[in-house]
Formats: C-alpha cells, sequence, structure tokens
C-alpha cells in the first residue's frame, strides 16, 4: 500500500490499514537523503536499524540551534529511544549497509542543518516517514523492516530528478536480486 509523503499522511493511512488488515509484518521502501558525513552514495540502499523522529523539539538562537523534544522534561516515552527496526532475515535480503534514520517534516536543504541532524542523531540517512511506519508498527505489534535508496545527500539539497530515478533504479534492481534469490 501507498501511504504517500510525510508523517500526517503515513500515520493516517497505516493507522486505518493496519487495524483492519492486521499483517505480519511491515516492509518501509522508499528514497531517503544521506548525511555528508554516513559515506552513503546516491543510488546506494540501506536498511534502518531504526528510526528516530529529528525535528519535534524546539528552535534555539544559539548552539546547539536546536533541543530535541526527547531531551525534555515532558517528552514522554514516544520520543525517549528510537524505533527499532527489523532486518526480516528469513527474506533473503541481499546484504545492505545498515544505518539509523531520521524522519523530518522538512528535508535538510543547507549543509548547516544537516551536520546539525547528523550530529544530534548519530544518523546516517533522513526520510519523511520512517519513524510514523516504525511508531504505527509499534503501536499495533507490528514488525517493521525499512529499505532505502539514496537519492539526494542531506546538505545543500540537490533536487536533480536523474538522482531519484537512480535511487529508485537501484530499489528496483534490488528487489529483482531478492527475488533472484528465492
Amino acid at each position: 500500500m501507498l501511504t504517500g509523503v510525510g508523517i500526517p499522511a503515513t500515520l493516517a493511512t497505516l493507522f486505518t490499514h493496519l487495524s483492519d488488515l492486521r499483517p505480519e509484518r511491515i516492509f518501509n521502501i522508499g528514497i531517503a537523503g544521506a548525511y555528508p558525513n554516513s559515506g552513503l552514495q546516491i543510488g546506494e540502499v540501506v536498511m534502518g536499524a531504526s528510526e528516530v523522529y529529528g525535528d519535534v523539539g524546539f528552535e534555539l538562537p544559539e548552539p546547539p540551534y536546536f533541543q530535541s523534544i526527547a531531551e525534555s522534561r515532558f517528552a514522554g516515552s514516544l520520543y525517549a529511544e528510537p524505533f527499532p527496526l527489523e532486518r526480516f532475515e528469513e527474506y533473503n535480503i541481499p546484504a545492505l549497509r545498515f544505518g539509523r534514520g531520521v524522519t523530518v517534516n522538512s528535508c535538510t536543504g543547507a549543509e548547516r542543518v544537516g551536520r546539525l541532524r547528523e550530529a544530534i542523531f548519530q544518523a546516517n540517512f533522513e526520510t519523511m516517514e520512517g519513524a510514523a511506519v516504525a511508531q504505527a508498527g509499534k503501536h499495533f505489534g507490528v514488525p517493521v523492516c525499512e529499505i532505502r535508496a539514496i537519492s539526494n545527500i542531506a546538505s545543500t539539497r540537490d533536487m536533480r530528478f536523474e538522482n531519484i530515478r537512480r535511487a529508485l533504479e537501484s530499489l528496483k534492481s534490488h528487489f529483482q536480486a531478492c527475488r533472484e534469490e528465492d
């Protein structure tokens, strides 16, 4: 099923469908932006080890310029720890690099923001849906596996369509290889 782009669309779609369908597992598949020091390249496929909400918090006028809600007194358990993700090894998914994902409402477009998010969350890539899928899975007791192809470097944003095409082609090739191994 397609959820749409972003946290609100993802949560609305998944909560409706998961309550009706009750699947055994969820595969969260899409594109992502790699943080500058992650070593991930455009077109590379990565599997998420965990996801966290990355821009829920407080903007600050001085360094560190942002404080995650997880660091506040009233955060609650929802933001306290990253959502763990599964590997679903029984599906013979070809070897991938693993990384920590950060879910944001607004994609990184400036180098300072990319480096800040990377440092605060010790993250490798950012998505716009990952933590929402993981949250819905946790709520319904359904394990989640996240597989993303890198479409940009989450820094000074390069929006060339060929980068998105390359990422989508990498995903397609990856899943064709999975099918061939069965």
